[in-house]
């Protein structure tokens, strides 16, 4: 299955699409200037340039928009800072803040200097860690009882906590956008009759219905 298809089943949700080669080569012109073309609310510029890049890879720009050329990593900042609870952004900030420092991004190491294959790793480690990795930071994060504790959490759970929230919500902006929703997903303007006995396959070739 390639790249376009994979979008029109939008099957992202277990993970994110790990960067081939050719995606590697294509988001390489990123690392020799970041620019961001939104202005952030919550995070730091460096923060947000990050979570940019983060998005890109997660799904990143083939045949069909990428979900950064749609503004979603916007959304996603827009989205914590609006409407999640207050002791939500306020650990999604800490959290980015640990992504920053996983990635080794200081004084002599800028964001336009972190190489994609450092993304890709950094995404595969904690977005594909094994299901029972998963598990144990889901327990430490459930576990919390208060955003005051959150400096008792490892700092792979927060990472973890940042990365998932950063890959679901890209995924549903995505899913939501005018462009996809209607020239990439199944779309029907007027839905017309209910056939519930029926495959995928016959029904949208394939496709997930537009939401």
């Amino acid at each position: 299955m390639n790249r376009r298809e994979a979008l029109k089943n939008i099957g992202l949700s277990a993970g994110y699409i790990a960067a081939t080669p050719t995606l590697l080569s294509i988001l390489q012109s990123c690392t020799s200037e970041v620019k961001l073309g939104w202005v952030p609310e919550l995070l730091s510029e460096d923060e947000a340039k990050v979570l940019d890049q983060l998005v890109d890879f997660i799904i990143p720009e083939t045949d069909i928009p990428g979900a950064k050329s749609l503004n979603v990593p916007m959304f996603v900042e827009r989205y914590i800072n609006n409407v999640a609870k207050e002791e939500e952004a306020g650990m999604f900030k800490k959290s980015a803040g640990l992504v920053m420092e996983a990635l080794g991004i200081n004084e002599d190491k800028p964001v336009k200097k972190v190489l994609p294959e450092e993304y890709d790793a950094f995404l595969a480690k904690y977005l594909k860690s094994s299901k029972e990795q998963q598990e144990t930071y889901q327990k430490e994060m459930q576990a919390l009882k208060s955003p005051e504790e959150i400096e008792s959490i490892s700092k792979d759970a927060r990472i973890f906590f940042y990365l998932t929230a950063v890959r679901d919500l890209s995924i549903w902006g995505f899913k939501t956008t005018e462009e996809i929703g209607e020239n990439v997903l199944a779309y029907a303007p007027v839905p017309g009759e209910q056939i519930g006995c029926d495959s995928v396959e016959n029904l949208t070739k394939g496709k997930a219905w537009s939401l």
